[in-house]
């Protein structure tokens, strides 16, 4: 009966590392895709210059959603990057948990296409980027719960505070986009025709957020007082 050998540990810091240059490479080419799908206007040359502003208003909302989607992917890399240097091992929870995160991630430029080129229906293709923000939230959420809470094996020993607030820290924004999708949501279901209600229920995720960062500012504090008082009594 053949026995089969545990790999070297420097093999298993090559495939850590083909895990983490795998994750960037998806990252890459979500962010390169976004900006394909923007294209300058064809516009007439009999019309004059002053006149360039119908064609490209357009191209400007356009350019406005690539922003703000490589704003949320460059976040998503940060975070993703903030959490992976943590780890010394890996497991197969892991390789799917990260695979998860990933399908969230190369979504993105489908979203966002879906966000540039809308015409009269805008809630559908909201509704599929606001879901998009939120399953990328909580699967990041889910990695940081198998390797903190879970399995803190894979994670290097110490660093006991850092690995608590960036738990939390993203705990909190999972929390925060759930909610404010669910908040939308439901007034969208509940006053279909009424605009001023939904408009009103956009508002819900900053407000959330923006509770949700005063709350994780007191919960660090707290946390970085326990330990503070941990070594005065050792």
């Amino acid at each position: 009966m053949s026995v089969i050998k545990e790999p070297k540990p420097e093999h298993r810091e090559f495939e850590l590392e083909r895990l983490i240059l795998f994750s960037d490479a998806v990252f890459a080419i979500a962010i390169t895709l976004l900006i394909i799908e923007i294209k300058l206007p064809d516009i007439p040359n009999t019309v004059p210059v002053e006149n360039y502003m119908p064609y490209l208003k357009p191209v400007l909302f356009e350019f406005c959603t690539f922003a703000a989607t490589f704003i949320f992917l460059g976040n998503f890399w940060r975070r993703h990057l903030q959490l992976f240097r943590f780890l010394q091992h890996y497991d197969t929870g892991l390789l799917n948990r990260n695979l998860f995160f990933l399908f969230f991630i190369v979504t993105f430029p489908f979203t966002a296409s879906a966000m540039m080129h809308v015409k009269a229906h805008f809630i559908l293709p909201l509704f599929m980027y606001l879901c998009n923000l939120a399953g990328a939230l909580a699967a990041l959420f889910w990695i940081s719960y198998y390797v903190f809470q879970k399995n803190p094996s894979l994670a290097m020993p110490g660093h006991w505070t850092e690995k608590e607030i960036m738990y939390q820290r993203y705990k909190y924004n999972f929390l925060t986009m759930a909610t404010g999708f669910t908040v939308i949501t439901t007034v969208y279901f509940f006053f279909p025709e009424n605009v001023h209600y939904q408009w009103l229920s956009y508002w819900t995720i900053p407000a959330l957020a923006f509770f949700n960062h005063f709350r994780l500012k007191i919960k660090k504090r707290n946390t970085l007082r326990a330990v503070h008082i941990v070594d005065k009594t050792t």
